[in-house]
C-alpha cells in the first residue's frame, strides 16, 4: 500500500477503515472549490447526524472537488458493520467520479462491489529490498533469508521480523554496515503473535469450521485433502462449507491456513484435552498411510506404553526411509523412554546412533543411560566417547574407551573414527595401517577419516585416490561424508576450484534437520576455500552461517574451531576487536584437549591479527602467539600447518625478532610446501620478510614479486594484490598502492585499506574515532536524538538507543554507573551470559565510533555516559516546558527517572493553568493524559485548554481516547469526565 502511493504522481491520504466519516472528514484536506451544499453536508457528518447514503454522497462529492486524488485505506476486516456499509457505498459512487481512486486493502474477501486483486507474497529479492529500505542500507543477505524462511514473503511480518531482529541484537550495526548472527531458536516477535491471535480470536466459526480448523492447523495438506473429514469428525458434506467459512474470515487461502506462521500461532491455542482428543483420532486415522505423521502425534494421545512404543517404532522407520533422520531420531527417543528392559536399550541405541551425527547431547544422554544398565556396552560407550569430544570432553572420552581394552572389527571401527574426530591423523593411520583385514568391508565415515588424516599428514594425493574409489551413488548420505573429505584433500593439493565444488555438493545434500554437524563443517570448509579464492563477502556468510549452526549444536569443540576462521575473514575486515575476541574464546576452549592444528591455527591467526593491526605490544604478542601456533603445530602433526605456522613466525621474527631465525624459519616453511600449491606462495611472501630483515632488499623485492605471480597464476587476484603491497611499500611505489587501496575499498577489506594508509600516510589519513568539536547531547524529552553541538547525528540503531537510556536512567537516579552484567540482561535477556558479554562490548565500541568517545566511558562502577548533556536534566532543573518536543518514548528504559519528570512536568501544567497560560497547557496536557488517562484533575484542565486554544477536534480526540482506556481496564467512566462541557469544534 504504502509503495503505491509512494508511487502515485497525485495527492493521496492513507487512514485506516476502522476510523468514524467525522475522523475521515478531518483528516481530508480541505480543497479550494467545492459544491454549496458540501460545507454544510460535512458539517453534518462530523457531527454525526447523517445516515449511510448521504454520508456516501458527501464524501464522494468532497474526493471529487479534490481530483486527482487517490484514498488509500488500511485493514478493512477491522471495520465495523457501519463503517464497511459506508466503504462499500462510497466504492459506488467513487466507481462513477472521474479522477479519484480509492484502494482498500483487507484479509477477508472483498465485498462484490471492489475489484479484488489478491497480492502476491513478495519474492526474497523483493523482501531484501523491503528490509533494506527500513534499514536505510544493505542487510546481510543472510539475515533477509532468515526473515523470508519464515515470514514466507509477508510484508508486515517481515518488518517487524527485522525489528525484533535488531532490537535482540542478532541484526546490529557498527555505524558502516550491519551484521547477522543467528538466533540459535526461531522465536516469533511478540507483535507478530499479537497480530495473528488478535485475527484468530476475532473469528467467529461455527463448530464444523473450527473442527476444520484445528485439521489445518495440526496437519500438512496433503494429508486434509485424504483424510479431512475424518480427522475432523465431521461429515464429508460439511467440509467444503467450512472451507468457504475459514476463507470468508481471512483464515484460509486456498485449502491451508493462509499464512505458515498462522499454525504456529493457532496450535499454541489448542487445549491439551482439544489435542488429545484430536491426537487419538489421527493415531488411528493416519498409522496404515502416513506412519511419520502418525508418530508425529503419539506424545499428545495419552496412548497405553505398548501401542505408543509400536506407532512410534513404524514412524522411525518410514522417517529413516524417507531421508528424516531427524524424526526419526525423536520417534525412538520417546519410545524409548515408555520401553523397559532389553527393548528399551535396543531403541536407545538406534535413538543414539542417529543423534550421533545431529546433537551430540542427545547422544550423550542415551548413551549413558545405556551404560548404567550394561556398563560394558562397546557401542554405547564409544557413541558416548564421540559425544563427550565433540563437546570438548576429550579427557573423559579417553578414559571411557581406555577401560575397554582391545579387540574385534567394531572396536577397530570405533576406535578409529574417534582419532579422527580427535584430530589424531598419525593415530589414525597407525590403526588402519595395523588392520590391513578389515579395510574392504570399512563404511564410509572410516574410510573419510581415513582420507582426512592423508589429507592432514601432507598425502593429499593419496587421499583423493583413496575417496575417489571409494565414492558411491553422488545423491547418498555416504557420498556427502566421502565428498566431505576429499574437499579437504583438494584444497590441501592446491586445487581449490574442486574443492569448492565438493563443498558445495555437500551443502546440497545436507540439511539443517537431518545433517547439521556435516552441513556446518561444510559451509567453514567452504568458507575457508572462497577466502583463499579471495570471494570475501560469500566467505563471511558461509562462516557465519557455519558458527550460528554449531552454537545451535552446543558442540564446543567444534564452534571453538569456526571462531577462528570467522576470525580471519572479520580481521581482513577490519573488525579487529571482534576478531580478536573470537581468537581468544575460541583458543581457550582448544586448549583443554591435546593440541590439534586448529589450536595452531589460531594462535598463529592471533599473531597475524597483531601484526596487520600493529597495536600497542604488537611484537610482544605477535612473537609470542607465532610461536605457541609453532609448537602446537608440530604436536599436531600436520605438514601444511605447520608451514603456515612456521610462515607466521617468520614474519613476526622479521618485524619484531631476530632476522636469522626468520630466515630459518622461513626456509623450514618452504620445505615443507609443495611447489604447485598456493601455499608456497604465502611461504614465499614470509621469506621476504626475512630477506628484507637481513639486508638483502633486492632478494626480498624478487620474492614478494615471485609470490605475486604464483598466486594470480592461479586466479587468486586479490591475495596477490595484498602480497604486492609489500613490494610497493619496497620500492616507495605510491601511484602502485593507492591503486591497490581502491581496489582494497572496493572489496571492503579495510584491514588492508588500514595497511596501505600506514604504508603510504600521504594517501590518506586513516579514519579515527569522531573527537568531540563540540558536546554532545542527549534528548529524550519527545523523539529521541543525539545532537553535536548544532548537528543532528544520525544514530538510528535500536540497541544503541537503549544503552544509552539505560546510562541516562543511571545518572539521573544519582548513579555512578552501570554494571555490565546489569546491561547485559537489560539489554540482551535472551541470551546467555557467554554471549550477551561479547554483544555488549561491539555495542558500544560501535556507539563509540559513531558518536564519539566521550559518549560512553568506563568508571569504577561500571559504564556511564560520558561528557553529555541532556534535556532531561536541563528540565529537572530549570522546569522549562519548552524542551518537551513530545512524549516520552522510552520511560521503561530510564527506570525511576520516568516517574520523576511526569511528576515535575504535571507541577510546571498545573503552573501553567494557574497562570491563565492556556496555550502552553494545551500543548504539554496531551502528553500528561497520554502517560496518565485517570489523572482527572490533569484531564479536565487540558480539555479545557484545548477548548480555550480553539482545539475543538484534538478535544473531542482526547475524550475518545480516554473513554476507551478507562473501557480497557473495565472501569466506568467518571462522572468527571461527561461533565466537561463538549467543546467547539474548529475547521
Amino acid at each position: 500500500m504504502r509503495e503505491a502511493r509512494r508511487r502515485a504522481p497525485i495527492r493521496s491520504l492513507e487512514l485506516p477503515a476502522h476510523w468514524t466519516p467525522a475522523a475521515v472528514v478531518a483528516a481530508l484536506p480541505q480543497p479550494a472549490r467545492m459544491p454549496a451544499w458540501l460545507p454544510s453536508a460535512l458539517e453534518h457528518v462530523a457531527r454525526g447526524e447523517l445516515d449511510v447514503t448521504s454520508t456516501a454522497d458527501a464524501l464522494a462529492a468532497l474526493l471529487s472537488a479534490l481530483a486527482p486524488f487517490a484514498l488509500f485505506v488500511e485493514d478493512l476486516h477491522e471495520a465495523s458493520e457501519d463503517a464497511l456499509a459506508l466503504w462499500e457505498a462510497l466504492a459506488r459512487r467513487v466507481g462513477r467520479s472521474g479522477g479519484v481512486g480509492l484502494l482498500l486493502t483487507s484479509r477477508r474477501p472483498l465485498p462484490d462491489v471492489f475489484q479484488p486483486r489478491p497480492v502476491p507474497p513478495l519474492t526474497e529479492e523483493d523482501t531484501v529490498a523491503l528490509l533494506e529500505g527500513e534499514l536505510g542500507t544493505r542487510m546481510p543477505l543472510a539475515a533477509a533469508t532468515w526473515v523470508h524462511a519464515r515470514t514466507h514473503g509477508h510484508p508486515l511480518f517481515s518488518l517487524e521480523y527485522v525489528r525484533f531482529l535488531v532490537q535482540q541484537g542478532h541484526l546490529y550495526s557498527d555505524g558502516r554496515r550491519w551484521h547477522w548472527r543467528a538466533p540459535g531458536t526461531a522465536r516469533l516477535p511478540s507483535s507478530v503473535e499479537a497480530l495473528i491471535a488478535h485475527q484468530l480470536g476475532a473469528a467467529r466459526l461455527s463448530d464444523a469450521a473450527r473442527r476444520v480448523w484445528e485439521t489445518l492447523v495440526l496437519c500438512p495438506p496433503e494429508v486434509c485433502a485424504e483424510a479431512g473429514p475424518t480427522l475432523a469428525d465431521i461429515p464429508p458434506a460439511q467440509w467444503d462449507w467450512a472451507l468457504r467459512e475459514l476463507r470468508h474470515a481471512g483464515l484460509v487461502r486456498e485449502d491451508g491456513p493462509a499464512h505458515p506462521l498462522y499454525r504456529e500461532v493457532a496450535a499454541g491455542f489448542l487445549g491439551l484435552a482439544e489435542r488429545r482428543r484430536w491426537a487419538a483420532r489421527a493415531t488411528d486415522a493416519l498409522e496404515a498411510w502416513a506412519p511419520v505423521l502418525a508418530a508425529q502425534f503419539v506424545p499428545d494421545a495419552g496412548l497405553p506404553p505398548e501401542r505408543a512404543v509400536t506407532l512410534l517404532r513404524r514412524g522411525a522407520c518410514a522417517a529413516v526411509q524417507a531421508g528424516q533422520r531427524r524424526a526419526a531420531a525423536t520417534f525412538l527417543t520417546s519410545a524409548q523412554a515408555l520401553g523397559s528392559g532389553l527393548e528399551r536399550v535396543a531403541l536407545a541405541l538406534d535413538a543414539a546412533r542417529l543423534w550421533s551425527a545431529l546433537d551430540p547431547r542427545e547422544a550423550a544422554a542415551l548413551a549413558q543411560d545405556i551404560l548404567r544398565s550394561e556398563p560394558e556396552h562397546l557401542e554405547a560407550t564409544f557413541l558416548l566417547a564421540d559425544a563427550l569430544v565433540a563437546q570438548g570432553d576429550e579427557e573423559r572420552a579417553e578414559r571411557l574407551v581406555d577401560a575397554l581394552g582391545e579387540g574385534g572389527r567394531e572396536w577397530f571401527l570405533s576406535r578409529l573414527a574417534l582419532h579422527a574426530e580427535q584430530h589424531q591423523s598419525p593415530a589414525v593411520l597407525a590403526l588402519w595401517q595395523a588392520c590391513p583385514q578389515w579395510h574392504d568391508t570399512a563404511p564410509p565415515h572410516v574410510v573419510a577419516a581415513v582420507g582426512r588424516a592423508l589429507d592432514f599428514t601432507g598425502r593429499s594425493h593419496e587421499a583423493l585416490e583413496l575417496l575417489g574409489a571409494a565414492l558411491p551413488d553422488p545423491g547418498s548420505t555416504d557420498a556427502a561424508v566421502l565428498l566431505m573429505a576429499r574437499c579437504r584433500a583438494h584444497y590441501g593439493a592446491g586445487q581449490l576450484l574442486s574443492a569448492e565444488a565438493d563443498a558445495t555438493a555437500v551443502i546440497e545434500l545436507a540439511t539443517p534437520d537431518d545433517s547439521p554437524i556435516l552441513l556446518a563443517r561444510a559451509l567453514s570448509s567452504r568458507a575457508t576455500i572462497r577466502d583463499t579464492l579471495g570471494h570475501y563477502a560469500l566467505a563471511l556468510a558461509d562462516a557465519e552461517r557455519s558458527l550460528n549452526l554449531f552454537a545451535a549444536l552446543g558442540v564446543a569443540r567444534d564452534h571453538a574451531q569456526q571462531q577462528t576462521r570467522l576470525a580471519c575473514l572479520l580481521l581482513e575486515y577490519g573488525e579487529y576487536a571482534r576478531a580478536e575476541a573470537l581468537l581468544h574464546e575460541g583458543r581457550e576452549v582448544l586448549r583443554r584437549a591435546e593440541p590439534t592444528h586448529f589450536l595452531a591455527l589460531s594462535e598463529m591467526n592471533l599473531a597475524y591479527l597483531y601484526l596487520e593491526q600493529n597495536p600497542p605490544h604488537a611484537g610482544a604478542l605477535a612473537l609470542q602467539y607465532a610461536h605457541a601456533g609453532v609448537h602446537s603445530a608440530r604436536m599436531a602433526g600436520s605438514p601444511l600447518i605447520v608451514a603456515q605456522a612456521l610462515g607466521t613466525a617468520a614474519r613476526a621474527e622479521a618485524i619484531h625478532g631476530s632476522a636469522a631465525r626468520a630466515l630459518a624459519l622461513a626456509h623450514e616453511a618452504l620445505g615443507l610446501t609443495a611447489p604447485d600449491t598456493h601455499d608456497a606462495a604465502w611461504s614465499a611472501f614470509a621469506l621476504g620478510f626475512a630477506l628484507e630483515a637481513s639486508g638483502d632488499v633486492s632478494g626480498a623485492l624478487d620474492t614478494f614479486r615471485a609470490a605475486v605471480r604464483h598466486l594470480e597464476e592461479r586466479g587468486l587476484t586479490v591475495w596477490a594484490a595484498r602480497f604486492a603491497l609489500e613490494a610497493d611499500r619496497l620500492r616507495g611505489d605510491s601511484a602502485a598502492a593507492c591503486e591497490r587501496l581502491a581496489m582494497f575499498q572496493a572489496h571492503d577489506l579495510r584491514n588492508w585499506v588500514n595497511l596501505t594508509r600506514r604504508y603510504f600516510p600521504e594517501l590518506d589519513a586513516p579514519a579515527a574515532l569522531p573527537q568531540p568539536a563540540a558536546g554532545l547531547t542527549l534528548r529524550v524529552l519527545g523523539p529521541w536524538q543525539v545532537w553535536r553541538g548544532e548537528q543532528h547525528l544520525p544514530f538510528r540503531t535500536p540497541l544503541g538507543r537503549a544503552l544509552l537510556t539505560q546510562l541516562l536512567g543511571a545518572r539521573l537516579e544519582g548513579r555512578p554507573g552501570v554494571r555490565p552484567l546489569e546491561l547485559q540482561q537489560a539489554l540482551y535477556p535472551h541470551l546467555p551470559d557467554e554471549q550477551a558479554a561479547p554483544a555488549l562490548h561491539q555495542l558500544i565500541y560501535r556507539t563509540r565510533q559513531t558518536l564519539g568517545s566521550d559518549a560512553v566511558v568506563l568508571t569504577d562502577a561500571g559504564y556511564a555516559l560520558g561528557d553529555v548533556q541532556t534535556d532531561a536534566e536541563l528540565f529537572l532543573q530549570s522546569g522549562d516546558v519548552a524542551l518537551w518536543r513530545g512524549p516520552l518514548l522510552d520511560s521503561e528504559g530510564l527506570g525511576t527517572a520516568a516517574d520523576r519528570l511526569h511528576l515535575r512536568l504535571r507541577a510546571s501544567a498545573l503552573e501553567r493553568a494557574s497562570a491563565g497560560d492556556s496555550a502552553e497547557l494545551a500543548r504539554i496536557g496531551p502528553l500528561l493524559v497520554r502517560e496518565d488517562p485517570f489523572d482527572l484533575a490533569v484531564l479536565e484542565l487540558t480539555l479545557t485548554a484545548l477548548a480555550a486554544s480553539g482545539q475543538g477536534r484534538a478535544a473531542h480526540a482526547l475524550q475518545r481516547d480516554v473513554r476507551a482506556r478507562f473501557a480497557e481496564v473495565g472501569e466506568p467512566v467518571p462522572a468527571a469526565l461527561d461533565a466537561i462541557p463538549s467543546v467547539p469544534r474548529k475547521s
